[in-house]
């Protein structure tokens, strides 16, 4: 709602459930929510022992004229499954702060009372313990800018602390019953329709690896543009009516699909904030922001994008009293006994929208700030359902300058034969002050193990020596549950896959539980390849089930792949290469340099070069000394545009040679790792590419983050080589190595054998 509120005491899961009640034009708004009050930071899902706050919202509106009701009365009967909490019953702002209570349980002066399971909250102006009072829309308070009243009737109980996961709570209608005073007059009752949520023990099966997101609207992204408001509306089903960015809109109940949030299209996101009247910002107040999706930076999104410049789109919500739908659709290629994960980035578009319950906003003389001086107003705050039960809610969003976009989800399992479900996300905040948000990257994604080539990306064979590959993937999940698997064979480049045969190909995997995951290896029977094999790539998918390994859409995979590459290696000689190093001299030159052993009968050495790592030219030579220890350099003259790759072909007096191994330099790349050895066994070989000569911090870290080794090497400017040699001690698991300069950080995620 784009004006400011008093904020929200409770620190807490608010989700508004019931629809809500309309009388006389629209005079009156009634919804019902549930607060889950065990969950105090960033949202989560409902656990047995969680104590939850249920509150009905009354909200006495303006119009042409005052509105008055009287008699104002809340029921309702504590859900089953649920124990009521003693002297919980009370009256609250719309923020949560509490106005009148807490009641008694008992049947006297005051407002509250529970008989059995029965609750009864009687509201308004000399409510009493056996009847309501009078609401009038301008004079009552909590007040919202001395022109609406808004309330909540609230009371606690605790979720059964012995309930299984995978249980259901109902929650019972109830109903608000009142009498219209003015601008008409008659009774109403607003009945509210039962709702449901699902206890869920919170995983997390995609932290190992997911597809991309199932959604509508460009996989939940809303696509790019040039033109600010974008044309088309929502690609689902939302409640929300579309209408374009200005100073006074979106309105209430509406949304806007844009790459900058500003009205007038500025990219200063620090322009003056309040302003009056309302230039560059909607209602003088709302964040200047760019859209989330590929951000660099995910915690603060992109940057705004000037008028005719690509950006991409993200969408606004201005929403208020009505738990109306952000998002609804139904997804019918879903994959049975399979994880996903439900989530979407969202953003509190307002600093200063707060009223207090006197009705004065935040920039009025008097206004009382929330504790902690928080004049943002009514949190957004959304819930996640899936076929009408509600799994998770976001919490409260604070408003947060520093990491504005925020990601809340959850995963969940579909049933062993399901195939479609509805997802849906609500609004589930009261209006009056605040509750304006955005949202991108809804992302419903089929969550998957990691699979990790034991040669990635490529294995490296020679054509003279007939000599066996053995390709591995190791697979880890969380979950005992990725067992079936098949090797897969790709002639074109890695574009189009097909199905290898044979014995060993495929089958069921025995995962076993190594630090904290399921972990199993899938070994190709070892072939010999030949020349023609060059080029081709290799992977492993894998399923919960056959007929999910068998489904192109159900099978995972996640792009890890190795390429086989047969090449020219010469023949054997008894001299060897002992290092080959180089480096960019004179700005833009490589300098390249090589020691060797044994070196005996050597006729010459021919520096040779290539742009791709592929095709090797001849750019030089150097005559062999044939002495027990030279170095050899040679200056490349070229300018160095891009990468650039060395090699060096010993030849003997024969004519027989031999290749020494690869290094590269880049002109563009100030910090890079080139090549890793990936599994490792008892130590680590590594090419790392830098800019200048210093020295490199190496820290190998497990799984969980601990580190276990720490390094200092010295590098010089190019293509080093750096060992590692004290690592067989260490257990076969996943590694992670991190590899700082100057700042400047490179991570990996590694496994020993």
């Amino acid at each position: 709602m784009g004006k400011n509120l008093l904020f929200f005491s409770l620190l807490s899961l608010f989700f508004f459930i019931a629809k809500q009640g309309y009388a006389q034009g629209g005079r009156v708004d009634i919804g019902k929510s549930y607060v889950n009050i065990s969950k105090l930071n960033g949202g989560g899902t409902f656990n047995p022992g969680d104590t939850l706050e249920i509150r009905v919202t009354i909200a006495v509106k303006k119009t042409t004229s005052y509105t008055a009701i009287d008699s104002v009365q809340v029921f309702d009967i504590v859900p089953a499954h649920t124990t009521f909490i003693n002297n919980s019953l009370r009256v609250a702002t719309n923020q949560g702060l509490t106005y009148k209570g807490p009641f008694t349980s008992g049947i006297d002066a005051d407002q509250g009372s529970i008989v059995g399971n029965n609750i009864t909250i009687n509201l308004g102006n000399n409510a009493n313990g056996t009847r309501g009072g009078r609401i009038r829309s301008d004079t009552s308070k909590p007040s919202f800018y001395k022109s609406h009243c808004i309330m909540m009737a609230c009371y606690r109980v605790r979720i059964d602390p012995a309930l299984a996961y995978g249980s259901i709570i109902t929650f019972n209608n109830g109903s608000v019953k009142y009498k219209m005073v003015t601008p008409n007059n008659g009774w109403f009752t607003n009945t509210f329709p039962s709702s449901r949520i699902i206890l869920l023990k919170y995983s997390n099966a995609c932290e190992d690896g997911k597809n991309i997101s199932a959604a509508s609207d460009s996989l939940g992204t809303f696509a790019s543009g040039t033109v600010q408001n974008r044309v088309a509306p929502l690609g689902f089903t939302t409640t929300y009516i579309k209408q374009n960015i200005s100073t006074g809109q979106p309105n209430d109940y509406y949304y806007a699909i844009v790459n900058n949030s500003s009205p007038s299209g500025i990219i200063n996101t620090h322009a003056p904030m309040p302003e009056s009247p309302a230039l560059n910002r909607v209602f003088g107040l709302w964040d200047i922001s760019g859209d989330h999706t590929s951000a660099a930076n995910t915690a603060m999104g992109n940057p705004p994008v000037a008028p005719g410049k690509r950006g991409g789109y993200f969408v606004l919500v201005n929403a208020s009293y009505n738990t109306d739908l952000a998002y609804q659709e139904t997804l019918n290629n879903l994959c049975p006994n399979t994880y996903y994960e439900f989530s979407a980035w969202f953003r509190n578009l307002c600093p200063r929208c707060s009223c207090d319950s006197n009705g004065n906003g935040s920039g009025s003389n008097g206004f009382l700030p929330y504790p902690g001086n928080d004049s943002s107003g009514v949190r957004p705050n959304l819930s996640y359902e899936v076929d009408g039960l509600i799994y998770y809610t976001s919490g409260d969003i604070k408003y947060d300058r520093n990491e504005p976009w925020k990601k809340f989800g959850f995963t969940f399992l579909t049933g062993f034969a399901q195939n479609s479900a509805v997802f849906a996300i609500r609004n589930n905040s009261p209006g009056g002050g605040g509750n304006d948000w955005a949202i991108d990257d809804i992302t419903i994604a089929h969550c998957g193990p990691s699979l990790t080539m034991n040669y990635n990306p490529a294995y490296i064979a020679c054509k003279e020596v007939s000599a066996p590959v053995q390709l591995s993937d190791t697979i880890r999940h969380i979950y005992n549950s990725y067992r079936f698997y098949k090797w897969q064979v790709s002639n074109v480049g890695g574009t189009i896959w097909t199905d290898m045969v044979g014995p060993g190909t495929s089958g069921i995997g025995t995962p076993v539980l190594v630090n904290g995951k399921y972990q199993y290896v899938a070994v190709l029977p070892a072939f010999i390849p030949t020349y023609a094999d060059s080029g081709k790539y290799f992977r492993v998918i894998v399923a919960t089930t056959a007929a999910n390994l068998n489904s192109t859409s159900c099978a995972y995979q996640d792009g890890n792949t190795t390429m086989l590459q047969i090449v020219t290696c010469g023949v054997i000689l008894k001299s060897d290469f002992a290092q080959l190093k180089a480096k960019i001299i004179d700005t833009n030159k490589g300098f390249i340099t090589w020691t060797t052993t044994n070196e005996s009968d050597i006729d010459r050495y021919e520096i040779e070069s290539s742009d791709n790592n592929l095709d090797f030219i001849k750019i030089g030579e150097a005559m062999a000394l044939n002495i027990p220890s030279v170095i050899y350099n040679y200056t490349d003259v070229r300018p160095l545009h891009g990468p650039r790759y060395y090699r060096v072909k010993m030849i003997d007096k024969n004519g027989l040679w031999k290749l020494s191994s690869i290094v590269v330099l880049r002109a563009d790349v100030q910090f890079d790792l080139i090549a890793i050895k990936n599994p490792f066994n008892s130590g680590l070989s590594l090419n790392l590419l830098t800019a200048s000569p210093a020295l490199v911090n190496i820290g190998l870290f497990t799984e969980k983050g601990q580190q276990i080794r720490a390094y200092k090497k010295q590098v010089f400017t190019g293509n080093n080589q750096i060992n590692i040699d004290d690592l067989s001690a260490l257990p076969n698991a996943i590694y992670f190595i991190v590899i700082e300069q100057n700042g400047n950080i490179i991570r990996r995620k590694l496994l020993k054998e």
